[in-house]
């Protein structure tokens, strides 16, 4: 048997030789998206409805760059924000962003600083480039308040447009961005409303793909296991034979136990997949056939965009 060093180093290997190819992918898609949308009248007079690379600024000063796919669905539209794995960038889930998309949710996928488009800071007027390797606990913290939090303040820019329903938002976090997305969602669900003033509680699902036990000693299951995390749609995916997989099975039997006390005997609103492969991350998601199905079927029929979860103005 294959040790779980031997299964990373390979997929590690595998993901670098796909790493350009799926890079053009991503970025030919708006040139390919915008081709196919030429061909229908209406979506050729509606711009708005054109895939493209968004700029997002943080509170601390750093410049994100982000891909966003609108939705021909607007206030009827589920909002998906994809958060990519550590050393991972937005470009390698395309075909999952298309698919979503196709399906008619609203979805974006930033790179959070220090990977893909985002590597570059300004300090004392100096451009200068992230050293992942030296970041730390503090720039995990950062990505959450900060990134994470700007990307919603995208999304709430397009929701008072009215080009999607930020109040069903759905995160989906893969690897270590699991960790990540589950803290944002629950720091999301720590805002209560002043008023008629929504200011959180916009997360209504959550799905992690092949997921970290933890990323710089911030645990998956500090966020987790919050109440107001396990009221929540909840979907896991990883490979039985995978890196996460032991984590995976973990994860499931814990919320799933949760799931079916509260439903006493019960079990709605979760979700536990597990793949008979030994890939992980986006290869697991590209490779494996039934995956990406699977996760858009999830999405689309836990998290509703009008009945429980109506959308609401924010300015």
């Amino acid at each position: 048997m294959r040790s779980v060093a031997a299964i990373r180093t390979m997929d590690d290997i595998q993901a670098r030789r796909h790493q350009l190819l799926l890079g053009l992918l991503f970025l030919f898609a708006f040139v390919f998206s915008s081709a196919a949308l030429a061909q229908k009248p209406k979506a050729k007079e509606d711009p708005k409805l054109k895939p493209r690379p968004v700029t997002l600024k943080t509170k601390d000063g750093i410049t994100l760059r982000a891909f966003y796919f609108p939705s021909d669905k607007g206030k009827e539209a589920v909002t998906v924000m994809v958060v990519h794995e550590w050393q991972g960038q937005a470009s390698p889930y395309l075909k999952l962003v298309m698919a979503l998309k196709n399906a008619g949710c609203a979805v974006l996928v930033p790179d959070y600083r220090g990977h893909g488009g985002s590597k570059e800071y300004n300090y004392r007027g100096k451009t200068k480039t992230f050293n992942v390797a030296q970041m730390s606990k503090r720039d995990i913290e950062s990505i959450i308040l900060m990134d994470l939090e700007t990307s919603k303040g995208f999304l709430k820019e397009e929701n008072d447009a009215g080009n999607l329903n930020m109040n069903a938002l759905v995160v989906v976090g893969i690897r270590e961005g699991c960790v990540m997305a589950t803290h944002w969602a629950a720091r999301d669900w720590s805002f209560p409303s002043v008023g008629s003033n929504k200011q959180g509680q916009d997360v209504k699902g959550l799905v992690l793909i092949s997921p970290e036990k933890q990323i710089k000693s911030i645990a998956l299951d500090q966020a987790l296991m919050s109440p107001t995390i396990l009221q929540l749609p909840i979907m896991v995916v990883a490979g039985k034979e995978s890196p996460e997989g032991s984590e995976a099975q973990r994860i499931i039997k814990r919320v799933e136990g949760v799931k079916r006390r509260a439903g006493g005997g019960t079990v709605t609103g979760f979700e536990g997949k597990m793949v008979d492969t030994a890939l992980s991350g986006h290869s697991l998601v590209n490779d494996v056939s039934e995956v990406i199905p699977d996760i858009v079927q999830f999405i689309t029929s836990e998290v509703n965009a009008t009945e429980g979860n109506p959308w609401i103005q924010r300015n």
